[in-house]
Order: structure tokens, then C-alpha cells, then sequence
């Protein structure tokens, strides 16, 4: 970076603060995420900012880290794990053991080619987005309308 782009972003604002995090609108606005517990959106929300874009399915849930950052109770961090994995939020990549911590990925990004740790599943091409159980609003909305018009004995509109 030249030094009349570093003045450039300080004179204006523009100077970066770091990372973020863009979860989809698809995603906030589903069904599914309204029926998820705070806790289990507070550990997606941890596990999705630990994602830099080449690491899913490298991303760790270990209460030894995650203590430090507000979690009080392995068996609470336990539980919102198994409902994420249990409601498709979450895919299981290596499963833990001795001196071995388990791995997860994020269902709506694709899983990330990760050399030397040992994941049980492979890399994906396109996201599983294991955790859609239901269309969207609009599609549903539509179904129903197709649904009214063809009942039998009624006529379209």
C-alpha cells in the first residue's frame, strides 16, 4: 500500500478495522434461526466468526477457548452444540477424542479442503445447507395459492 492510500484512509475514515462477519439474509430470515435458542445463536455467531474463508470445517467449539469469551458451563456449550448438529446448523468433520479436539463446519459454506487434520468428510463444491427444513415464506405462499386454485371442483381465478 502506497503511503498516499494509508493517509488517504486516515484522512477519510476508510482505514480498515479488521474482519467481519456476513451471515446471509437467507439465512437470518429463515424459520429455522428464529427457532434457535439464544445460546445456540450465540455459539453459531462464535463458530461463524472463527471462519476466515479457507477453514471450514477446521472450526473448533472447545470450552477451554470458548470460556474465556462468556461461556460458564461445558454442559450448556454441549447441549447448543448437539442442537445445532442435530438441526443441520452445524456438520460434525473429525470427531474428538484424546488430545484431539472435535472439528465442525458451517452447513451454509461449503466444507474447505483442510490438509493435516484428519476430517472425516471431504471437501464440498456447494453448501450442504443441511439446516432448510422448510421453503421460504414467499414459496410457501405461493404453494398455497396453487393449492386453493386446484382443489377439485373449484375453478382457477
Amino acid at each position: 500500500m502506497s503511503k498516499i492510500e494509508r493517509r488517504r484512509g486516515r484522512q477519510k475514515g476508510r482505514k480498515s478495522e479488521g474482519s467481519f462477519l456476513a451471515i446471509p439474509h437467507v439465512v437470518l430470515r429463515s424459520a429455522e434461526f428464529g427457532r434457535l435458542n439464544g445460546w445456540c445463536v450465540k455459539l453459531l455467531v462464535e463458530m461463524a466468526s472463527a471462519h476466515r474463508g479457507n477453514n471450514n470445517g477446521d472450526l473448533s467449539a472447545a470450552y477451554s477457548v470458548l470460556k474465556g469469551r462468556g461461556w460458564n458451563s461445558s454442559g450448556t456449550l454441549a447441549q447448543s452444540l448437539r442442537d445445532l448438529v442435530d438441526r443441520g446448523w452445524l456438520v460434525v468433520t473429525r470427531h474428538g477424542g484424546r488430545h484431539k479436539c472435535a472439528l465442525y463446519a458451517i452447513t451454509w459454506w461449503a466444507i474447505a479442503e483442510c490438509p493435516g487434520k484428519g476430517l472425516e468428510v471431504g471437501p464440498e463444491t456447494a453448501p450442504r445447507n443441511s439446516w432448510r427444513k422448510t421453503e421460504s415464506v414467499l414459496a410457501m405462499r405461493c404453494n398455497v395459492l396453487a393449492m386453493r386454485c386446484n382443489e377439485p371442483g373449484k375453478e382457477a381465478a
